[in-house]
């Protein structure tokens, strides 16, 4: 996974900072909630690749404990916060981007494909994931059922393999998700096309939890 950022890190935390702090008086404007959203959100896509760099260091040095700390904070709170944060906003939803596809159809079969289609766009992008994540997005529902589960998978295989002394193989590992992506694809599976949460309360949360950590190693560049 690459990591690489071409802008300064520390400056989205710095911009989400501010963003809280204005809350006060601008919490109540539907503009100033899409860019919390929008900026929270990137700030967590940027944890994300940190706990990545923790667990590929984890296991490269064989930390199993440590695998299982970055591993579990990943995919148990930081990945289930950020659905939360989506799925807060209208803009944001899963359920959405996918009745605006259904709504075009003129009848119940090809609503159903239109659905489908609408969920491979944004995922495998082509029967066999021919361009995979080529236009990824981050939405309330897709990041907990899609991404979430993608990265539970990858951290369990890293787990199995340092508890059984087996090599990590990416092409296994690259067949084995597959069937869980291409399984999102089809599952059909309703989601809500109306924000729940309160996106103030969310973006504060993890603020609170994520953001003095993530500004010392953000200022301290790359291990």
């Amino acid at each position: 996974m690459d990591t690489e950022l071409w802008y300064n890190a520390s400056d989205v935390y710095e911009a989400w900072r501010l963003l809280l702090n204005a809350s006060t008086k601008l919490g109540s404007s539907p503009t100033f909630r899409y860019d919390l959203v929008d900026v929270t959100r990137q700030a967590a896509q940027q944890l994300v690749s940190d706990y990545y760099l923790d667990i590929r260091s984890a296991f490269q040095r064989h930390a199993l404990p440590e695998l299982l700390t970055a591993g579990g904070v990943l995919v148990y709170d930081l990945l289930p916060e950020l659905d939360s944060l989506l799925s807060s906003h209208s803009l944001f939803l899963l359920g959405r981007w996918l009745e605006s596809a259904r709504a075009m159809a003129t009848s119940d079969r090809e609503a159903e494909q239109y659905e489908l289609n609408a969920r491979n766009q944004v995922t495998l992008w082509g029967p066999n994931g021919n361009i995979l994540d080529y236009a990824n997005k981050q939405l309330g529902g897709l990041v907990l059922d899609y991404y979430g589960v993608r990265w539970s998978l990858f951290v369990s295989v890293l787990v199995e393999s340092l508890s059984s002394g087996r090599p990590f193989h990416q092409d296994q590992f690259n067949q084995i998700v597959f069937q869980v992506e291409r399984g999102f694809i089809y599952n059909k599976k309703r989601y809500p096309a109306v924000p729940a949460g309160d996106t103030l309360e969310i973006s504060r949360k993890l603020f609170l939890k994520y953001y003095p950590s993530a500004l010392r190693r953000s200022r301290a560049g790359p291990v």
